[in-house]
């Protein structure tokens, strides 16, 4: 059983998330913009990887902004 496949939702083309652009089902990056693109939803939109360094960096900066206030404020 498992996922269903691309075909099976009877889609033919997949549409960038980013600039709308139609792609084949097979693309992995958008000819129009160049972003990296997964498989089709059941709307017929590719779906965007998990940006994981944009969640480890700015996990970063808020833990730096956390000690620079605990640094600056609650130090005795």
């Amino acid at each position: 059983m498992g996922r269903p496949r691309d075909t099976e939702l009877g889609f033919t083309t997949k549409r960038c998330p980013e600039c709308s652009a139609e792609l084949p089902l097979n693309a992995r990056h958008c000819h129009e913009c160049g972003i990296r693109v997964l498989r089709v939803d059941k709307l017929g939109r590719a779906k965007r990887p998990i940006d994981w360094v944009g969640y480890i960096l700015c996990f970063i900066s808020w833990l730096a902004f956390g000690l620079y206030t605990w640094w600056a404020f609650f130090k005795k």
